[in-house]
């Protein structure tokens, strides 16, 4: 199994929804609302990188009112 954590920015007056539908997503693994430069911390598992990249495309970059996403790939697993 293989990890990442995304790294999101999101309308922020959405981010708590953001997360909770996030949360019930299969793979993901954890979900922290935080304040700075992004809006939300996701950690994710997949079995492979086109897994992950399929997950990002489908799923997630299709919330409404998310704005940005950086996929950053534990280098441990790979």
């Amino acid at each position: 199994m293989l990890r990442a954590y995304l790294l999101l920015i999101c309308d922020p007056e959405y981010r708590f929804q953001i997360a909770n539908i996030l949360e019930k997503m299969d793979n993901v693994v954890n979900v922290e609302v935080v304040n700075g430069p992004y809006d939300l911390v996701v950690e994710i598992i997949f079995d492979t990188v086109v897994d992950l990249k399929e997950k990002i495309q489908n799923n997630i970059q299709n919330i409404d009112k998310l704005m940005s996403t950086l996929t950053l790939i534990i280098s441990d697993d790979m």
